[in-house]
């Protein structure tokens, strides 16, 4: 028999202790709401427990934050008909002297049920025991005897402040003399309803992410030299009309410039596609900053026996940094984009006795694009719903 009842006491005692743990892990409200609804594609929503769920976290920490996709469940959320009771105070105290009341505050909301209990467990009388809803009395009783025990309640007219003033004012009590020993209980019954606002949160999450870079891109696009004759010379030319030609790519065009030396001295190397004079001077114009005085002096050519005649059959604008024999132009529109001759230059040697070498470069800026992958700090938006427990 004893055996028996050892081993119907510890089958008692696991159950007991299994009951626990599924209280206890019911209870972990908010790791319940913060995970998903659906732990796999197969488990089904058992709607009424997540509202359970909800309204139990609800009355434990008087918020909580669901995700904005739960719109539908949590609408159906309420706490009608639903009364909360808060206890209020629950004191054990002793009369005051000196004269000096006991006050306590208390905040309260329209329709609250206030319930009020005051036992005086001394053989000693107390002066004064008063309720007040703001400024208007809602319980008076003066002059409590010994033993005396107050059990009554009052529905509160508007939101406002509850104050509970103890007093015990007379010459001999004031001196400490026939305290009395009081026990107070306050209770608030509210209606409870919620409060539901959007909540937006941003996380700062590293992602990775393709971006749009664009590498500068310097062309030659051409380099010759010439031999003007003199106009009496009939075995050579002594005009030229040579087309400028900027070559299709897949790059985004947005220069070209070209320049003429009109004499054998006025030479210039462009061995290096970004550095020599004209693509420098292009680069600058599109930087709207000022170029060096000596690579001016590089492009100046002047001949008053050569005459250049320009053709531009693009729509491009010329900056205002030009010369007769050097000019750099943006391109900021489609139309020239198509137009692989972008000009014609002519050059007649009006001279009868002179011959002129002369040098014609043309050179282009582009922007190629380049995707590269780098890590961000990128800010993700999560929308909630924040409910809110008013009324108690």
């Amino acid at each position: 028999m004893i055996l028996v009842f050892i081993i119907t006491i510890l089958y008692s005692c696991k159950s007991a202790i299994k009951k626990i743990e599924i209280i206890d892990s019911r209870a972990n409200f908010p790791s319940i709401i913060s995970q998903n609804i659906f732990k796999n594609e197969d488990d089904i929503f058992n709607e009424s427990e997540f509202l359970e769920n909800i309204k139990n976290e609800l009355l434990i920490n008087k918020t909580c934050l669901v995700d904005y996709n739960l719109k539908p469940f949590i609408d159906k959320i309420n706490f009608k008909n639903f009364n909360d009771t808060i206890l209020l105070a629950d004191l054990n105290i002793k009369s005051p002297t000196g004269g000096i009341p006991l006050v306590y505050t208390y905040n309260v909301k329209e329709n609250d049920v206030i319930f009020y209990n005051l036992n005086n467990d001394s053989g000693n009388k107390l002066i004064s025991f008063q309720i007040s809803e703001g400024s208007f009395p809602r319980f008076i009783k003066e002059n409590l005897r010994r033993k005396d025990k107050i059990n009554s309640s009052f529905v509160v007219t508007s939101d406002n402040t509850l104050t509970v003033q103890i007093s015990n004012d007379n010459p001999l009590k004031n001196l400490g003399l026939f305290k009395s020993k009081l026990r107070v209980k306050l209770k608030k019954l509210s209606n409870v309803s919620v409060k539901s606002e959007i909540y937006n949160d941003t996380t700062w999450v590293t992602k990775k992410i393709v971006e749009t870079n664009f590498d500068t891109i310097y062309n030659v696009e051409a380099n010759n030299k010439f031999k003007l004759s003199s106009s009496l010379n009939i075995n050579s030319p002594s005009k030229l009309s040579i087309p400028v030609i900027i070559k299709k790519n897949n790059d985004s065009l947005i220069s070209w410039a070209y320049w003429i030396g009109l004499n054998s001295k006025d030479t210039l190397r462009f061995d290096d596609s970004k550095t020599n004079p004209l693509s420098l001077l292009a680069l600058n114009e599109l930087n709207n900053s000022r170029l060096d005085s000596k690579i001016s002096q590089q492009l100046y050519s002047d001949n008053n026996d050569i005459e250049i005649n320009f053709e531009n059959y693009t729509i491009d604008r010329r900056t205002l940094n030009f010369k007769d024999n050097f000019s750099v132009y943006f391109v900021d529109n489609n139309f020239s984009l198509d137009l692989e001759k972008k000009a014609q230059i002519s050059l007649l040697n009006r001279s009868t006795l002179n011959d002129f070498d002369v040098q014609l470069a043309i050179t282009s800026i582009s922007l190629s694009p380049v995707k590269i992958e780098v890590e961000k700090e990128v800010g993700e938006i999560k929308k909630y719903i924040k409910l809110t427990l008013i009324g108690n």
